[in-house]
């Protein structure tokens, strides 16, 4: 998908892999909005998908980052809907076809943990749909087994022409492994099952803190009021345990919960608020003090003396501090809308965040003083060959920038052939490198790592 957008772009960099997951996710919220739309009324399921969008950590953090997760997410949440949507219809065969052939497209973006997801979810899904008997071992599961993961069969079936498959599902064991007791031991896994909850919470504030409608005494009650929304519930509660016994989790691993997290207490609250508003409106004002705040803070940007350094300081924090107390108004106002107000405060507080944070992280990092010697490397070297000698460690960073700049694979080589090559050397490795040093790259560990060619 990368090398797809990467070669409309015209551009192997960073803009493309991050407009990739922009793309998935824009995907991923219209279909929160289809599918919601079915259930509940449009302002509820545009909410939805805006809760998606504006939860703190695909806000904050994911949203801006080259990696799988949020299309993992995306796939295996498509594969929630299939299971309810088709099996409600009692269309059973359309629904394991499709279903493991989404299972097959998560497989190939993210290996064994989408095997975990579908087994969950397809007994789930039975159960919930008063067939799991019957249904099992059918004819129609076993055929949806065989169509579903032919892409996996005809993709490894390439793949084993160049690679060992066994070194391939050695790797993929491996990677799922390492997040389990097996490898972190009881005491880590312990501290990690009370740690969790709250980790969670944290990460994806401000819509976590809905998780207070499951302590209400009727929460069982309006769950299981509405088919679609009890199904929700389930799929939850059944998968995610996977995770919480998993003892290295990353919150990104979790994106394909939001979105039944959100539909599930969202709903809760709008029933228990028909009957008493107390919930709601206490909600409310929480979310319009924390914006009337963050707006406040906004129109003191100007007193952060390091912001006035940016040309474009004044539009952008009147902007950003408009919007933001533009939407705290409404939260303070319009109680229909109190969560699609938030979302709103949610955007101005990301869009402050690029104009004003982004651009010195980007400064101040370490990864951009690695990019720019990349960059000058290739211009002032970019005529010649180069290669990582030996052992030495270029890191990520230092690798994908200096292949972009010199527009080719730099390789490993353990012997220098190349008399005219220019080769990167850990001297601390090699402290008698026949060569003399030429230039040098800044790693991101603050390493510099010399540049050097071979003595004549």
């Amino acid at each position: 998908m990368i090398l797809a957008v990467s070669k409309l772009w015209g551009d192997f960099g960073e803009w493309p892999a991050r407009f990739t997951t922009l793309l998935c996710l824009g995907g991923y919220a219209a279909s929160v909005y289809f599918f919601s739309k079915k259930h509940l009324d449009r302002l509820s399921a545009f909410t939805l998908a805006m809760m998606l969008l504006t939860g703190g950590r695909i806000l904050i953090w994911d949203s801006m980052l080259g990696l799988i997760d949020i299309a993992f997410s995306w796939v295996i949440f498509l594969n929630f809907m299939v299971l309810y949507h088709m099996g409600a219809k009692g269309r059973w065969q359309a629904m394991f076809i499709l279903s493991y052939l989404l299972g097959s497209a998560a497989f190939l973006l993210k290996g064994l943990p989408a095997v975990v997801f579908q087994g969950i979810s397809v007994l789930a899904a039975l159960w919930q749909h008063g067939v799991l008997r019957s249904k099992i071992f059918s004819k129609a599961h076993f055929s949806g087994i065989g169509m579903g993961v032919l892409p996996v069969l005809l993709y490894y079936g390439l793949y084993m022409q160049s690679v060992s498959l066994e070194r391939v599902f050695e790797i993929l064991l491996d990677q799922s492994m390492q997040r389990t007791a097996t490898h972190h031991g009881l005491a880590k896994t312990l501290e990690h099952l009370f740690s969790f909850p709250l980790e969670q919470v944290y990460h994806f504030l401000p819509w976590s803190l809905l998780m207070v409608v499951v302590f209400l005494k009727k929460f069982r009650t309006w769950v299981n009021s509405d088919a679609f929304v009890r199904f929700n519930f389930w799929m939850l509660l059944a998968n995610l345990p996977v995770y919480w016994l998993s003892v290295e989790v990353y919150p990104r691993y979790l994106l394909m919960f939001v979105p039944l997290f959100n539909l599930v207490c969202f709903y809760v609250l709008q029933k228990i608020s028909a009957d008493n508003k107390t919930w709601w409106r206490g909600l409310q004002i929480l979310f319009a003090v924390v914006a009337s705040i963050a707006a406040l803070g906004f129109w003191g940007i100007p007193l952060v003396g390091r912001a006035r350094e940016l040309s474009y300081w004044i539009p952008a924090w009147l902007g950003s501090a408009t919007l933001l107390s533009f939407a705290a108004l409404g939260l303070w106002s319009d109680s229909r809308r109190a969560f699609l107000w938030l979302a709103v405060a949610m955007l101005s507080i990301r869009i402050g965040f690029d104009c004003f944070v982004l651009p010195f992280r980007t400064i101040d990092d370490k990864t951009h003083f690695t990019r720019d010697d990349a960059y000058r490397l290739g211009t002032r070297w970019g005529d010649r060959n180069w290669y990582v000698y030996g052992e030495t460690e270029t890191h990520m960073v230092a690798r994908f920038y200096t292949t972009d700049a010199l527009q080719k694979i730099i390789p490993k080589s353990p012997e220098l052939r190349d008399k005219a090559g220019l080769y990167f050397v850990d001297l601390q490795l090699y402290p008698d490198f026949p060569g003399t040093k030429v230039d040098s790259i800044r790693l991101e560990n603050g390493q510099v790592l010399p540049l050097l060619q071979l003595n004549q």
